[in-house]
C-alpha cells in the first residue's frame, strides 16, 4: 500500500503548527493573502518555522507573487512554495530561476477540459494541486468547495499532484478509496469557523488518510 501525504493549509499560530507536527501532518502551507482569513505575517510565520523548520517542510502560499514576496520566502527560509494565482508558465521559470524553491502550481478545476492547462507546467513545477474552481466573488482557495473528482480519472502526469477543494473529516476516506492520488490539501475542512483551525478535526482528518 502507497503511503499517503497530507498538507495542512493555513496554518497562523504556533500551538497549530506543533499539534499538526505531532498528529503526523507531512506539509504544513502558511498563506500570505491578505484577503483570506488564514492570512499570515512573514513575521509570524518566521517564528512559527524556527520552531518546527527540522521537522516538517512549510509552504508559503502566494497568488500572483511579485520578486519582493519571492526574496521574503527565501530569507524566512520556506523550502517550497505554492503558486495559487493564474502565473502564467513564464512567470513560473521565473521564479524557479531565482532560488531553489520546490514549487506547486495550483489550478482550479470544473471540469477535464480544465486539466489541459496543466500538463505544460510539468517542466517546471515540482507538485501540481488541483482545488476547485473559484467564482468571481470568491478566494482562490479554502472555499470548502469540492469539484467531480471523476474529471481526473484517467489523468496522467509526470509529477505528483495534490487533492484540494472541500476536503474534511467526512468524505476525505472516499476521496483515499478514489485511488487518484497520495497527497491531500485541506484547509477549511478541519476549521471549528474561517481561520480557526480545530485541533481534533486536524488529527481525525490524518488519521483517516494515514490509517
Amino acid at each position: 500500500m502507497s503511503e499517503n501525504f497530507v498538507k495542512i493549509c493555513g496554518v497562523n499560530s504556533e500551538e497549530i503548527a506543533i499539534h499538526a507536527v505531532n498528529a503526523n501532518a507531512d506539509y504544513l502551507g502558511f498563506i500570505f493573502y491578505p484577503n483570506s482569513p488564514r492570512n499570515i505575517s512573514f513575521e509570524e510565520s518566521s517564528a512559527i518555522i524556527s520552531k518546527i523548520k527540522d521537522k516538517i517542510p512549510s509552504v508559503a502560499v502566494t497568488v500572483n507573487p511579485d520578486d519582493s514576496i519571492i526574496k521574503k520566502i527565501i530569507e524566512i527560509g520556506f523550502p517550497m512554495i505554492q503558486l495559487h494565482g493564474n502565473e502564467s508558465l513564464e512567470r513560473v521559470k521565473e521564479i524557479k530561476s531565482l532560488s531553489s524553491l520546490k514549487i506547486i502550481k495550483s489550478f482550479g478545476i470544473e471540469n477535464a477540459i480544465d486539466l489541459e492547462q496543466t500538463n505544460i507546467y510539468e517542466e517546471v513545477a515540482d507538485y501540481l494541486l488541483f482545488d476547485a474552481k473559484p467564482n468571481e466573488s470568491e478566494l482562490p482557495g479554502g472555499n470548502a468547495k469540492t469539484f467531480n473528482w471523476s474529471s481526473l480519472n484517467g489523468y496522467i502526469s509526470k509529477k505528483e499532484f495534490f487533492l484540494s477543494g472541500g476536503l474534511n473529516i467526512e468524505n476525505v476516506e472516499t476521496a483515499v478509496n478514489s485511488n487518484l492520488t497520495n497527497f491531500f490539501d485541506v484547509s477549511s475542512g478541519v476549521e471549528s469557523s474561517p481561520g480557526v483551525k480545530d485541533k481534533q478535526k486536524i488529527s481525525t482528518f490524518i488519521k483517516k488518510i494515514k490509517n
